[in-house]
């Protein structure tokens, strides 16, 4: 079980006492925020591209030129069987999920969507515990529920009600939670090169097979299919080379220094940014109520550190 021995490894860092965390402690997380500002922003680029481009077309464009221009370091290195599939398994769990928050919104708000889709910040250590047969630090369950809080207030008030979409939010989450899962392990046997590569090679794929299945019942999606303006190139190219090219290098690069469930806190860091950078781009406000959330979710990581360090 090599997946369980290397979350055992990853996650379970006891230390005698309080000592300080080590510098790659916050090189890790400093990487995966980064990280989480650069979907932030690319949130607000998707939602401007929606307009003139199915999301499948944009799904496919993004992290099928990320799989090509991470080949070169695919194709340098003869992979293990199991991580092979580890590899581009997790890559299935970076692009779907996306696809199916996508899918969410056609029937409930892109507020609830954000809500149920932060559910990985639970999902996350119940994995991990799963897998580790032991149960989290309690400060680890005060800084997801402190996580979770802080996304209710930041998304205002959540009114859930029974659509497919709910199903589609939740799954979401399980994915998104798989990948982080998956990406702790991977980085303790292959470069952050090496895992970003098969990675977006298996997003890309499973974006390739969807984008393939979706145009033979509406051969519409292909309208327009690289017509595009030079805004729209863009739009594509930024979403292909910063949001996946260099934020899955920087993902795998910070979750090689910090525990999955440490990484699902600071994933959700995201909507943050999202909010942020709708409030400097779009000229949407940001309450009060809203500020706190966010503030609330950036303590989570503090209380989770302090975990660590005890």
């Amino acid at each position: 079980m090599l997946m369980e021995a290397s979350l055992q490894t990853s996650e379970a860092v006891v230390r005698p006492g309080r000592r300080r965390l080590p510098r790659s402690w916050f090189i890790g997380i400093g990487s995966i925020v980064l990280v989480t500002a650069i979907w932030g922003f690319s949130n607000i680029v998707m939602l401007r591209s929606e307009m003139v481009m199915s999301p499948v077309v944009m799904l496919w464009f993004r992290f099928s030129a990320g799989a090509v221009l991470f080949m070169p370091w695919v194709l340098r290195r003869r992979f293990l069987p199991r991580d092979l599939a580890l590899g581009i398994g997790t890559g299935f769990m970076l692009g779907i999920p996306v696809l199916w928050q996508t899918w969410s919104m056609y029937t409930i708000s892109v507020d609830q969507v954000a809500f149920l889709t932060a559910m990985y910040v639970i999902f996350t250590p119940l994995g991990v515990a799963l897998l580790r047969r032991r149960l989290p630090k309690p400060l680890v369950w005060v800084a997801a529920v402190a996580s979770v809080c802080g996304m209710a207030l930041l998304l205002g008030r959540i009114s859930l009600h029974l659509h497919i979409g709910v199903l589609w939010s939740l799954l979401a989450a399980a994915g998104l939670s798989a990948q982080i899962i998956g990406t702790t392990s991977l980085s303790k046997r292959m470069t952050s090169v090496e895992q970003a590569g098969l990675q977006s090679l298996g997003a890309g794929v499973s974006m390739s097979i969807i984008m393939l299945v979706q145009g033979l019942l509406h051969s519409s999606i292909y309208k327009g299919l690289f017509h595009w303006t030079g805004t729209e190139w863009a739009a594509m190219l930024f979403l292909a080379v910063v949001a996946t090219v260099i934020a899955v290098f920087l993902q795998a690069r910070g979750q090689a220094r910090v525990t999955a469930t440490e990484a699902a806190l600071a994933f959700n860091m995201e909507p943050v940014w999202t909010a942020v950078f709708a409030w400097l781009l779009l000229g949407e406000g940001l309450s009060a109520v809203q500020g706190l959330g966010a503030l609330l979710i950036i303590a989570s990581l503090s209380v989770v550190s302090v975990a660590e360090e005890s």
